[in-house]
């Protein structure tokens, strides 16, 4: 999966649920702060509605995480 501003929350958590460490990383707690309504739209809104601190680096992240074999 590529991973970038327009990948959504949902679809990296239906491959990987426990993506939900890398999102707590850089400060967003997905099931306390992230409504359905959220999770379905793109990472580059979840931006401004979820305060993350740094959209770019948690992209890179969600990437390298994502890229790595499920354990």
């Amino acid at each position: 999966m590529i991973v970038d501003r327009n990948t959504t929350v949902q679809e990296i958590l239906e491959q990987r649920p426990d993506a939900v460490k890398i999102f707590e990383k850089h400060g967003v707690d997905v099931p306390l702060e992230c409504a359905e309504n959220i999770q379905s739209c793109g990472l580059i809104l979840c931006d401004s509605m979820c305060h993350i601190d740094n959209l770019d680096a948690l992209i890179a992240d969600l990437q390298k995480f994502m890229d790595q074999p499920a354990s």
